[in-house]
């Protein structure tokens, strides 16, 4: 589980914690819109509202590390935007361009590769297939033979541009702020108070007859189990390790079958914990749809109304800019 931030509560006594889950939730909501009003590739803007955000990581006194496990399951996310941005976005100033010359022979020797790769992989390190791909790169860059036929006579040119560098850093800022706030919220406030603040936000849909305890009460589980779920899941991977079950080799067809070995498994502890769950709810008088009585009232403090009202004086002032801008 500590591998997995998301969904978790870090026990702290801070100025965050203290708020009111309510005009959390409502900030982060707010935060969200303000984020995606910023115009693209202002990163004057973006910079400060990412300012802002390491500030109020800063007054909740939790450790940084768990926001960086929150941002490791995104890299591959980030990696891939900003690269999709910077070989495709196809204007503006050109940076960097290459004639990358596809050739019979460049094809040929590129399948060998693979094939020999498919064949072999079960007896071969994960390292010797970076290096194959680093080799067939190599082929096309080079263009070995450089003398042979191009096919088609159409050689593919990869053009890197100023613009897709830019929009690519942009969109990475972007996320990383959306990410980090909005795990401040779930580090900060405990699920039943998470619970108990979507509950009182959509108490007003109870005049239209909808039961809003019961879409809180989903939410507030699902965010809840979401690291038991992945700890489960690493318990999984350890005893079939120690099984002698080994994800990194085999063949294609061997690596999907332990893939469904590990799926078997988590169904089977996620009704398992599921079913637990709803006997022991049961057992301490929970009715769906049922009024119920709290313990803890919620209440609204004057700090938390100032909170909110920066939140808001945020968001119309990014409205604002947008327009002008």
């Amino acid at each position: 589980m500590n591998k997995m931030a998301f969904g978790q509560f870090y026990n702290s006594n801070s100025l965050i914690h203290k708020i009111d889950s309510r005009i959390k939730i409502i900030f982060t909501i707010l935060f969200m819109i303000s984020i995606f009003l910023v115009p693209t590739n202002n990163f004057i803007l973006m910079g400060s509202l990412f300012v802002f955000t390491f500030f109020i990581v800063l007054l909740t006194k939790v450790p940084l590390n768990k926001y960086l496990k929150s941002l490791k399951q995104i890299v591959f996310l980030l990696v891939f935007a900003f690269s999709f941005q910077m070989f495709f976005r196809n204007e503006g100033t050109v940076i960097f361009s290459y004639n990358l010359n596809f050739t019979w022979i460049n094809i040929t020797i590129s399948i060998i590769l693979l094939i020999l790769y498919i064949l072999f992989n079960k007896y071969l390190p994960l390292k010797l297939l970076i290096l194959v791909l680093l080799a067939i790169l190599i082929i096309y860059i080079l263009g070995i033979p450089m003398n042979a036929n191009v096919i088609n006579n159409n050689p593919v040119v990869i053009r890197i541009y100023k613009e897709g560098i830019i929009s690519g850093s942009f969109i990475i800022l972007r996320v990383l702020t959306l990410i980090i706030f909005t795990t401040i919220l779930t580090l900060t406030t405990k699920p039943t108070d998470l619970n108990n603040g979507i509950e009182s936000l959509l108490s007003p849909l109870e005049l239209l007859h909808i039961k809003t305890s019961i879409f809180a009460m989903m939410i507030s589980i699902a965010l809840r189990f979401i690291p038991t779920l992945f700890l489960e899941a690493d318990k999984i991977l350890k005893a079939q390790a120690s099984r002698g079950v080994d994800f990194n080799e085999g063949s294609l067809r061997e690596k999907i079958k332990q893939i469904i070995s590990l799926l078997v498994p988590m169904f089977i502890v996620s009704f398992k914990r599921a079913d637990e769950l709803a006997v022991a709810m049961e057992a301490r008088g929970y009715v769906p749809g049922e009024k119920r009585t709290k313990i803890n009232l919620m209440k609204l403090k004057f700090s938390d109304i100032l909170w909110l009202i920066l939140f808001i004086i945020v968001l119309v002032g990014l409205i604002i800019l947008r327009v002008l801008i």
